[in-house]
């Protein structure tokens, strides 16, 4: 099935495109494995942008994606109504080889891409909900508005902040407690966001997500300005509610996003190569198909999007900060836990003990681990384009450690309860598919 997808070589050539950007040295003998965002067209940034141009509510200069994207046809002018899906955790290449594995999924592929097949992507840095999101909800760079990873020191309180529960991650504290102390999740981003852009062109914005996650922290930075919120439970309504709102909004002007967490939920429990998570991609796949084939749903100026925020693999190697023998003299040099991701984690040193940290992971961990100054990472580009958010060099910290695939940092505050993680540069994780078709 996989050959006969029209954009296969395509594709292809993207993803070669995407493995040629190479934003930065990192001093390792792998960094052949990594892949660099490819924030100039290629990546999940462009996408809001494209949205926001193709329903008269963005800005040409803002990069939008690439034109090949398209395949040859023409998008604009043509497009009244946007639906995106999010599939959390749906990496490019786990999606790639079910397709070659499994015929119902590429059955189900070839009709949600018009048998063109899913076209390569990547993620941010780090590929992971809490950047990937607000990412895909602004249109800005990481750099730009500051969402840079999981857990992120905030200076204006003092202390490293879980960003999806916005609370402390020491203590017992309720969710979104860091809005008691003064911080406003309303007001955290500072850029504009997608629903705010639409909302100011007359565009109304529709979004459908798990129960629970509509007015949590995360939610509250990111979907200002949208028209509709509304939730679904699990398995029973999804797709009577994705039909219902794909109805209610036919023929309308208007953008509609979806999202589905299931697939990062369970490859975190499982594994990422889990019969559990090929059965759950099926579903998801096939009860889109279900929803999309009734003809009553399209208007003929819908195009429907399909994209991950990142992939997954597993990661069953780790470095223990606070027991490792090898590793104190690391421990040592930190002034606080580690900040963002197992596998792209942010260290906030002492000073005076800088270089004794990283000469520790260039020497005792280099097949594993790689050190980046975090102000030369901002410099170079890996947290994108635009003007960097005054907070973000102070939340990036003084050195980034990088976990080659399989390798993973753990401290006091890291669990290592998960089996598949993300956030890391392999491919598995920052390649992510982009299906596209009209309806």
């Amino acid at each position: 099935m996989n050959s006969t997808f029209s954009l296969s070589q395509l594709a292809d050539d993207l993803e070669s495109r995407i493995r040629g950007n190479r934003l930065m040295d990192l001093g390792v003998d792998w960094q052949d494995e990594l892949v660099f965002p490819a924030y100039d067209g290629l990546s999940l940034m462009n996408i809001p942008n494209t949205i926001a141009i193709l329903l008269d509510a963005g800005d040409e200069a803002a990069p939008g994606l690439d034109a090949a994207i398209w395949g040859g046809d023409l998008i604009a002018g043509t497009v009244d109504r946007v639906v995106l899906m999010i599939s959390d955790g749906l990496g490019y290449l786990w999606l790639k080889h079910l397709i070659e594995t499994d015929d119902t999924v590429a059955t189900a592929v070839d009709f949600l891409t018009d048998g063109r097949g899913p076209l390569p992507l990547t993620s941010v840095v780090p590929g992971t909900t809490a950047v990937a999101l607000p990412t895909l909800w602004t249109g800005a760079s990481p750099a730009a508005h500051g969402m840079v990873g999981t857990k992120l020191f905030l200076r204006e309180l003092s202390m490293l902040v879980d960003m999806l529960s916005l609370r402390p991650v020491k203590g017992v504290h309720h969710a979104g407690v860091i809005a008691d102390w003064g911080v406003s999740p309303e007001g955290f981003i500072p850029v504009q966001t997608l629903g705010e852009r639409l909302s100011g062109a007359g565009v109304p914005g529709y979004l459908l997500l798990p129960k629970g996650l509509g007015g949590s922290g995360l939610s509250r930075i990111m979907h200002r300005g949208i028209t509709s919120m509304e939730s679904y439970y699990g398995d029973s309504d999804i797709w009577l509610r994705v039909r219902d709102m794909l109805s209610q909004t036919a023929n309308q002007r208007c953008f509609v996003n979806i999202y589905l967490p299931t697939v990062d939920g369970l490859s975190h429990l499982y594994g990422a190569d889990a019969r559990y998570i090929e059965n759950e991609v099926r579903h998801q796949l096939t009860g889109l198909q279900d929803v999309l084939a009734d003809t009553a749903l399209h208007d003929g100026r819908t195009l429907f999007l399909l994209v991950a925020d990142h992939g997954h693999h597993d990661a069953r190697n780790w470095v223990n900060l606070a027991e490792d023998e090898a590793a104190a003299p690391i421990y040592r040099a930190m002034r606080g836990l580690v900040g963002a991701e197992s596998r792209f984690g942010y260290l906030y040193l002492q000073h005076a003990l800088y270089r004794q940290a990283v000469d520790t992971l260039r020497t005792a961990f280099a097949d594993c681990f790689a050190a980046i100054d975090a102000p030369a990472a901002l410099a170079a580009g890996l947290f994108g384009p635009g003007k960097a958010y005054t907070e973000t060099i102070h939340r990036l910290g003084d050195l980034i450690v990088l976990g080659r695939l399989n390798w993973r940092l753990i401290d006091p505050v890291i669990s290592k309860s998960h089996i598949s993680v993300h956030g890391g540069l392999s491919d598995w994780e920052m390649l992510i598919p982009f299906l596209w078709k009209r309806l």
